[in-house]
Formats: structure tokens, sequence, C-alpha cells
């Protein structure tokens, strides 16, 4: 027996009309309210592919082909998702009165040294966590935190949204650097992990592809999944990254100081980057951040070979140049 009916699909289509996530990924929703998979993978499997279409006509669609129990699930996570909204009101002007003795979140930050105004451009989140933090003006991670908070009392959470929360209540370092750029160990963030999660924003089959591209040598098993892409496929993804490098190497102005110092002392990229411990990102941020540094490197300063041709053993890391 269907659990919703058509007046109940009529409403929520109509809400869902004006709603920012409307183009946001059915896949995303999914994962980001803690509920089971969406099935269809397409890059058209967003909310308004289907709420231009009446109950009896959503029914007809091929994706839904007749199936109640599947009209069932998008109708849920809609619904669901349209659930933010009313939380959301009152939650941004809250803000500014949480303070960090009322926010566990928050008193991480402060502990580890994480700056409240680190952009969330910066963050590593997926296109669902970033839609619901752009559609309430949610620009930093101090915001986000508060954000959090008040959420998690009120809807169900899911993703790398919850896991984020999850990391930061709980102070835990190690799940902190997956979408934050820190050091395990360290206080505060750090460029070099910056990068690394730029070049980690997109799916590890393309980070590999495009390592390749630049002459990283592969462990069997990435190249178990290396594929070949097209120069204008790899341009657009270089593109794409080199726009939030721009973002990154203008806040880490202290850190990017520091590497210009670095390549004057006589080290390489390859040795900057090395604290990334995967050789594939690690090539993906040399070669983002030496093309972008190009003009202010000292001369003669360059990436150096790419990673097959490095030899050596322990003692050569030992004395190696740092």
């Amino acid at each position: 027996m269907a659990k919703f009916n058509s007046t109940e699909w009529e409403e929520i289509r109509k809400k869902f009309r004006n709603s920012i996530m409307a183009d946001t990924s059915l896949v995303s929703l999914a994962q980001n309210l803690d509920t089971k998979e969406w099935p269809h993978k397409g890059e058209d499997e967003k909310p308004s592919k289907y709420i231009d279409f009446s109950y009896d006509e959503l029914l007809m669609l091929p994706e839904i082909a007749g199936s109640s129990d599947r009209a069932d699930h998008l109708i849920g996570i809609l619904k669901e998702t349209l659930a933010f909204d009313d939380p959301f009101g009152d939650m941004v002007a809250q803000v500014e009165v949480t303070s960090a003795k009322e926010n566990p979140i928050l008193k991480t930050l402060g502990r580890l040294g994480i700056p409240e105004n680190f952009p969330l451009a910066l963050a590593n989140f997926s296109e669902g966590t970033r839609v619901v933090c752009a559609s309430e003006g949610i620009k930093t991670i101090g915001e986000f935190a508060n954000l959090g908070q008040q959420m998690s009392t009120k809807v169900v959470l899911g993703g790398d949204f919850r896991n984020a929360l999850n990391a930061l209540t709980h102070g835990d370092e190690e799940g902190i650097g997956k979408f934050l750029p820190y050091r395990k160990g360290s206080t505060g963030l750090h460029l070099p992990e910056a990068v690394g999660l730029i070049a980690g924003s997109i799916p590890r089959i393309d980070q590999v592809a495009l390592a390749k591209s630049f002459g990283a040598r592969l462990s069997n098993s990435d190249a178990a999944i290396s594929k070949t892409l097209s120069k204008e496929e790899l341009a657009k993804m270089e593109a794409m990254m080199r726009l939030t490098l721009n973002i990154a190497l203008e806040w880490f102005k202290d850190g990017k100081a520091a590497l210009i110092k670095h390549l004057k002392d006589g080290g390489t990229y390859e040795r900057y980057f090395i604290v990334l411990n995967d050789p594939v990102r690690e090539a993906i941020a040399v070669r983002l951040v030496s093309v972008a540094l190009k003009d202010v490197a000292p001369a003669g300063v360059a990436a150096s070979a790419p990673v097959e041709d490095k030899k050596g053993g322990f003692f050569s890391k030992l004395f190696g140049k740092r």
C-alpha cells in the first residue's frame, strides 16, 4: 500500500518548485537524510526531473515503473528535504548568540586552533551539504558548527554532514582531516592539506587519471582502476581545481610565503606535499601549485621529476633535500 497519495505529492512538488535544492542530486539528498540510497545515478537525477509530473504521470515514468514503493521513496526524500526549511528559519539568527560554552563543536575548533571564519568553500563537502549551507547563507566553519548544533535535534542527518558534525563534536582529529585541512597531532590548518583536499574533491578514479596524466607512478590498486580521459576532460577538471586553489592561496598567505621560502632554500614541491601520504593527490597538488606559482617562485625552481622517476631507499630519504 502506498505511503503517500496524490494529494501529498501535489503539495510537495508545488513547494519544491521554489526550493534551491530542486537541482541537487537525489543521491546526495538521500545521503544527507540518512535514508535508503536513490537507485538512479544519472546527472539528470534531480527533483526538478520529476516535480512537473502529476502523481499518475509519475507512476508511468521508467524510473518509477508503476511501483508505489519507488514513488514513496522519491516523495519521502523530497518531503524530508523540505523539512529542513522549518528548523533552518531560526538557526541563522541564533548563530551570533550561541557561544563556545554552549556548543561543543566550537570548543573543538578553539582547542585545535581552527579559525571559525575558515571558508566552507575550502572544506571537502558533498554537493548536497554545500547546497544546504548555501541555502541558509552559511559560509564559514563556525557558522556551520552553530547550524549543525541546532539541526541535530530537529532533523535526521546523514552523509558527510553528519560525519563532519560527529568528528567536530568528539574531537576526532582523523575524521576532521577528511573535510578540513587539519593535520592530526597539530593545531591550526595547513596549506598542503588544503591543496590535498582540492585534489581529493573529485572521484578517486578521476584523481588517478589526472595524476597519471601528470606522470605519477600508480600503486597496484590505483592502476587497477586507471582510465584514460580526453584532454578536454582533464583540462576541465584541472580548471575547476584551480578556481578553488586560488581561494586557498589567498586564505593561506603565510603558508604560501613559507612554501616560496622552502623553494628558495632549495626544497621541492614534492617534499612539501609529501605530508599528504598519497602519491596520487601529491602529484595533482604539485602540478596545480607549481603552475600557480610559476611567476613568483625563484628562478630555476620547478616541480621535480615525476614520481615514477624517483629512486633511492632509506638513505636517500634520510639525506635528501628538505
